[in-house]
């Protein structure tokens, strides 16, 4: 049983992170009866993962955090190998829990085309802390025969929400064909239990062999369909992960005839991964994500060492401006900055564990900012392109090196700073880009080297999390 280093210089103050053990994606995000609910996958045993349970986080405020312990286990028969991802559904004043129950037969398989049981299953509550019961709705045999085993990640929505005027429950799957290519299923029910296959989401030419965490919602009156593709090729700056998350936005109907439009990522980060979004009680979309990337060869995160091993990102709020899809941090997180404070360029601030920048460019110019002398981020006007690079002497990234993007101009960057991740907004929200980052003391400063601007930052207070 691994226990708790409270001690521990990387532990974050303004991101979630596990006890102990492993977390992977967010799952069942809600807020239930006043209540923010975050789900997560977990291995509280092993910080390099292991058979996956629910971690549970719960808050009023998103400000204090309340650990609740394990939601959900691996227990049934149907989900014996791992409680795998999904959502929630509040409905009636029950909170709904959709997950897929992994099974892993022993025997030769390949664990693809089989060997594999990928069962939706549902758990209920009236309190959103205590789960009694587990209904098996889906198995391999209720999903079309064109499909591989790999079926999962259940997200559940009225069908209300995403521009369906009927009373139906609508519910999407991520799917990997036969032939390797991605996928979204799409089912619908009268009643939480009965589920009914109506349609197939996919692009017109094939986008990476599986389509893991799949989400629909809408923005104003653009339909979106959130995916994390796996499989798909590098394109000069573009998909540089191993693994990508982004999203569609859907013409015509989830129900029916559709087109995607071009996918956009949500990240440009090393670390980002598996977002979901809900809708709380003030009618905004938040956005949740993995501060991680699966199967990462080249990078990895020394707090291994101390037992734990990934976060989560801070609640984004999701909007449109101007007809495009932003994201910035819920303006909860505004009430931990401490006093304003101005830096002059070409000065560096004093050594901070949690912080928050906001940078004004005065004149449309080029940018260098530099992070405890190794980590650049910069703005070319001449290339329109904005790059965050990890000094490989300096070793803060442990194998990250550089991800960028293009940027018609660069008018403001926004970078909350923890212990040991960076998230980095630009133009209020334009383009995002999240990435674990590691000083000897958990400490970091910051200087502007180029540009006009001005530049307020906050030492922040940490969030409060009661373990």
């Amino acid at each position: 049983m691994l226990e708790m280093n409270w001690s521990d210089k990387w532990r974050l103050g303004l991101h979630l992170m596990p006890p102990t053990g492993w977390l992977n994606d967010p799952n069942g995000l809600c807020q239930f009866q006043g209540v923010y609910h975050v789900f997560f996958q977990y291995s509280p045993d092993n910080p390099e993962g292991g058979s996956k349970c629910w971690g549970h986080y719960t808050s009023t405020d998103l400000l204090e955090w309340q650990y609740a312990g394990i939601a959900l286990s691996p227990e049934a028969e149907f989900d014996r190998n791992g409680v795998y991802s999904g959502s929630a559904l509040a409905s009636e004043g029950v909170m709904h829990l959709f997950y897929t129950g992994n099974v892993k037969l022993e025997g030769d398989y390949n664990y693809i085309t089989d060997g594999r049981q990928s069962n939706t299953v549902l758990s209920s509550s009236e309190d959103g802390l205590n789960f009694d019961g587990k209904k098996c709705l889906m198995t391999n045999d209720d999903y079309p025969d064109h499909l591989t085993c790999h079926i999962r990640d259940p997200k559940v929505v009225t069908g209300k929400s995403i521009g369906i005027e009927d009373d139906n429950y609508y519910m999407f799957l991520g799917a990997r064909t036969k032939d390797d290519r991605g996928e979204v299923l799409v089912y619908k029910s009268p009643d939480l239990e009965s589920w009914e296959h109506t349609n197939i989401l996919t692009g017109e030419k094939r986008f990476g062999y599986m389509w893991e965490c799949p989400d629909a919602f809408m923005l104003g009156e653009k339909k979106i369909l959130s995916v994390s593709p796996q499989g798909v090729e590098t394109r000069g700056i573009d998909y540089q992960n191993v693994y990508q998350s982004g999203y569609f936005e859907l013409d015509g109907s989830f129900d029916g005839e559709y087109r995607l439009k071009n996918f956009r990522e949500w990240d440009r980060g090393f670390d980002f991964y598996a977002p979901q979004t809900f809708l709380d009680e003030q009618g905004r979309r938040l956005l949740i994500g993995w501060i991680g990337m699966p199967d990462d060869q080249e990078q990895c995160n020394p707090t291994v060492n101390d037992g734990w091993q990934n976060a989560l990102t801070v609640p984004r709020e999701v909007f449109l401006k101007d007809e495009k899809v932003m994201q910035y941090p819920a303006e909860e997180l505004l009430s931990l900055r401490k006093e304003e404070q101005i830096l002059e360029p070409g000065k560096t601030s004093d050594k901070m564990q949690y912080y928050d920048i906001e940078i004004t460019m005065l004149e449309d110019t080029d940018l260098t900012l530099v992070i405890s002398d190794g980590i650049t981020l910069c703005y070319s006007r001449s290339d329109k392109m904005f790059t965050i690079t990890f000094l490989q002497e300096q070793n803060l990234g442990y194998g990250r090196k550089s991800r960028a993007v293009y940027l018609d101009e660069c008018r403001s960057v926004r970078i909350l700073a923890d212990t040991t991740c960076l998230e980095v907004y630009l133009n209020g929200g334009e383009e995002v880009f999240t990435t674990r980052f590691y000083t000897e003391d958990g400490m970091s400063s910051f200087r502007a080297e180029k540009g006009d601007m001005e530049i307020k930052y906050w030492v922040m207070e940490p969030m409060k999390v009661k373990l």
